[in-house]
C-alpha cells in the first residue's frame, strides 16, 4: 500500500513539475535543453542539434516550426529529423548552409522562412548553434531593427565567430546599410 501511495504521489508531483517547468527548457522528459540553447525571444529560440527525444517534445512546448541550418550529412545529424518533426505536426525546413562558404542567398531564404513563420514558435538549430546564432542575429538586425550590439551578445554567448563568419556577417549587414563591426 505504501509503495502504491508513493508511486501515485511521485506521478502527481512529476506531472505538476512538468506542467510548470520553465518554458526555456524543452519538455522532453529530460530537464536538458539542446546544446547551446538560447531563448532569443519568447517565440524564437536557437540551439545545437536536438536529440530525437527533444525533437519529439517540441510540439508539447508549442513549437510550430523547426529550421535546421546544418547539411544533412553533418556529423551528428539525425537522418530522419524532417520526418520526426513533421510527424509531430511541426513544419520543418532544412537550409543546408555550407560551413566553409555561407552564402547571402542562404540568408535570403532563411529570412523568407522566418517572415512566413507568423506567430509560430520557432527553433532554429544547426550542429553547435554557430550557424543558427549568426543567421538569427542577422535576421533580427536586418529585418526587425534590433540593435546590432544587443543582438550580437546572443551570438557571443555561444561562440566567437572567426574570420569567414565575421566576413559573412559584414557582407549581409553592409548589403542592408547597417554599420556594425562584429567583435
Amino acid at each position: 500500500m505504501k509503495a502504491a501511495l508513493a508511486l501515485a504521489a511521485g506521478i502527481v508531483l512529476g506531472a505538476v513539475l512538468y506542467a510548470y517547468a520553465p518554458d526555456l527548457l524543452l519538455k522532453t522528459g529530460s530537464a536538458e535543453p539542446p546544446h547551446n540553447f538560447i531563448a532569443i525571444t519568447d517565440r524564437l529560440h536557437t540551439s545545437g542539434q536536438p536529440s530525437e527525444a527533444q525533437l519529439k517534445g517540441l510540439a508539447r512546448s508549442g513549437y510550430g516550426l523547426v529550421v535546421n541550418l546544418a547539411p544533412p550529412t553533418t556529423t551528428g545529424s539525425l537522418p530522419n529529423e524532417g520526418a520526426l518533426v513533421a510527424g509531430n505536426g511541426i513544419a520543418y525546413v532544412n537550409i543546408p548552409v555550407d560551413w566553409d562558404k555561407p552564402r547571402y542567398e542562404d540568408f535570403v531564404l532563411f529570412s523568407d522562412v522566418l517572415r512566413r513563420a507568423g506567430e509560430r514558435r520557432v527553433l532554429v538549430h544547426c550542429q553547435m548553434n554557430f550557424r543558427a546564432s549568426t543567421f538569427t542575429f542577422l535576421y533580427r538586425v536586418v529585418h526587425q531593427g534590433v540593435d546590432p550590439a544587443l543582438a550580437y551578445d546572443q551570438v557571443t554567448a555561444v561562440w566567437a565567430p572567426h574570420d569567414r563568419w565575421k566576413a559573412f556577417a559584414r557582407e549581409v549587414l553592409a548589403g542592408h546599410r547597417i554599420d556594425f563591426e562584429p567583435y
